[in-house]
């Protein structure tokens, strides 16, 4: 028989009741281990330089650990076949194009990262948009197609998003390619006829931010002078549109905290509930986000930005508070497990592109308006001046190669976290996103395998780089 050994991405979990789980990141398999050895077999799975002969276990508990991916055979190399997974995501991602209709915003929030140019997409790009849709189609072969409208505040140049909307859904029809879209807004430039908004552009996913509750929110999302607005409340507006949007589609809450908020977190939840949005036709999700450095622009925020352990402990207080009543989304396990990677953020996806209000093409949302990080223009996608060079690093980067990610034994559940902090060497958000797997796998792992709480509450060093 063929000899075996553990994984390196086995992780093992003792209950502070009794119960031992074992956890490996590279399969999402749990097992939970029962009986007077549960503790020695857990902790020695965790060791990758120990060899067993396959004869030490029942054969239903020896089944069970190489099935898992718990046992691996000793010529097996692991992390190949997630450097093979993580490639093969890259090319079978669907076709996303994200659409900055302007680069514009009628509000001033003060940690905003965007440069409000007067960059407007105009009705003579519609037809460049829809063939870079086409080349995208034909040049993948899928038959699906996701536009992320995206800005500034993407409404304020709601002309060109309806006619974009029409031509794209238009050519989809034409050519049997299905088409769905998402929209990001502060949700205080709706047109009147909301539902019918979203209906007539195959809207299948809203995000509406808020900053806390009225006073709070008010302070932090003014008008700015230079656009009128129908009403003296951002939080208002955006109230009664997340009202209306429940009823027709999926609603993304995003509730952005930093230090001179956090108080309003729980009680928001509560006016939340109270409004019905968690338990309405389409229940909303809530996403807790971190202020923090989103780009080389903001880099201010640090001074403002919550420690990763101070935003966890907000994010377990938002657990209890809304319980099963509610999906929260938390960007690093958007569905509440840290399932092994199958995809790729959109900037990294082949058949992805973001297109700028200035006409640019970018490989990242957060990157738009930021011309030294352009990748190429919207008439033809393959032209880059000497200039933009960030184009052969998005198509070679790659954490299973890289010093640290590649040693990781989160890797499979992280990829390396946001690639974008990669390009700008930004180290200090690196190290955050391995943080929060230290701080967080353990419980979450001890929550699917039914254990009530993990006597070990950060995963060790010695366990993250083996």
């Amino acid at each position: 028989m063929s000899p075996y050994r553990p994984s390196r991405y086995n992780f093992t979990v003792r209950g502070e009741r009794g119960g031992v789980a074992l956890f490996n990141a590279a399969t999402g398999s749990v097992v939970r281990l029962d009986g007077p050895h549960a503790e020695a077999l857990a902790e020695a799975l965790v060791n990758p330089g120990l060899i067993f002969s396959g004869t030490e276990f029942s054969a239903e508990l020896g089944e069970r650990l190489r099935n898992g991916g718990f046992l691996i055979q000793n010529y097996f190399n692991e992390l190949q076949a997630i450097r093979e997974r993580y490639w093969r995501a890259r090319g079978e991602t669907p076709i996303v194009l994200t659409i900055t209709t302007t680069m514009d915003c009628n509000l001033g929030c003060y940690y905003c990262y965007e440069e409000r140019s007067g960059h407007a997409l105009k009705s003579t790009d519609v037809a460049a948009i829809v063939d870079l849709a086409k080349r995208f189609v034909t040049g993948s072969g899928r038959h699906s197609l996701h536009v992320d409208w995206y800005g500034g505040e993407p409404l304020l140049n709601l002309e060109f998003l309806e006619a974009a909307s029409l031509e794209l859904q238009e050519y989809c029809e034409r050519e049997g390619v299905s088409y769905v879209a998402s929209i990001i807004s502060n949700g205080t430039l709706w047109p009147g006829d909301v539902e019918a908004f979203v209906a007539r552009n195959r809207i299948r996913q809203v995000q509406i931010s808020f900053d806390g509750l009225q006073t709070n929110h008010d302070k932090r999302r003014r008008y700015r002078r230079d656009h009128d607005n129908a009403c003296d409340s951002s939080f208002a507006e955006a109230v009664n549109l997340v009202d209306r949007l429940v009823r027709c589609v999926r609603v993304d809450l995003r509730f952005n905290i930093d230090r001179a908020n956090s108080g309003d977190l729980v009680p928001f939840i509560r006016f939340a509930k109270d409004r019905g949005w968690f338990n309405a036709v389409f229940p909303a999700v809530f996403q807790p986000a971190r202020l923090a450095s989103y780009s080389e622009a903001s880099d201010f925020m640090r001074k403002y930005e919550l420690s990763l352990d101070e935003f966890d402990a907000l994010r377990a207080i938002v657990r209890n508070e809304i319980g099963t009543g509610a999906r929260i989304e938390e960007s690093e396990i958007p569905d509440g497990f840290p399932r092994p990677k199958t995809s790729v953020c959109a900037a990294l996806a082949a058949n992805s592109l973001v297109v700028g209000a200035d006409g640019l093409t970018y490989r990242c949302g957060l990157q738009a308006g930021e011309t030294k990080r352009a990748v190429g223009t919207l008439e033809d996608r393959s032209h880059v001046t000497a200039a933009w060079n960030d184009q052969s690093w998005w198509e070679a980067f790659d954490p299973t190669s890289a010093p640290s990610c590649s040693k990781c034994s989160f890797l499979p559940i992280c990829w390396g976290g946001c690639p974008k902090k990669h390009l700008e060497g930004d180290v200090h958000a690196i190290q955050e996103q391995g943080r929060y797997w230290r701080n967080n796998l353990l419980r979450l792992i001890a929550h699917t395998a039914g254990i009530e709480a993990p006597r070990e509450t950060v995963v060790a060093d010695a366990l993250q780089f083996r």
